[in-house]
């Protein structure tokens, strides 16, 4: 919230519950969304969890992306780099770092 994220919804895992997927589904038929974005961990349990996530949503018919942990990205103004290997989750991001994420449009 501090980021200014209004629209993020939080796993708790690296799996989605039945519960969950039919709250999205209800969710859906209120507020149009373009797609959803999985930003779970760096980890292979995040890696491997986002993937079963998104085939899950996909068989509801929901646009899914994964977050891709390998792009570029300008933090600072900087020339793009990767990400640091040192930010192992969503949650190790700045807020700055979140709100650069939000204005490249990458969620």
């Amino acid at each position: 919230m501090e980021a200014g994220c209004r629209n993020a919804v939080a796993l708790m895992g690296n799996a989605i519950s039945l519960g969950q997927i039919e709250r999205l589904v209800w969710i859906r038929s209120r507020v149009r969304f373009p797609r959803i974005l999985l930003f779970l961990d760096r980890d292979p349990a995040g890696k491997t969890g986002a993937l079963q996530v998104r085939e899950r949503l996909f068989h509801h018919g929901f646009p899914v992306t994964v977050f891709d942990w390998e792009q570029l990205v300008s933090f600072n103004g900087e020339k793009p780099k990767p990400i640091p290997e040192s930010i192992k989750d969503p949650a190790d991001m700045s807020v700055e770092q979140i709100q650069t994420l939000r204005r490249h449009g990458i969620f």
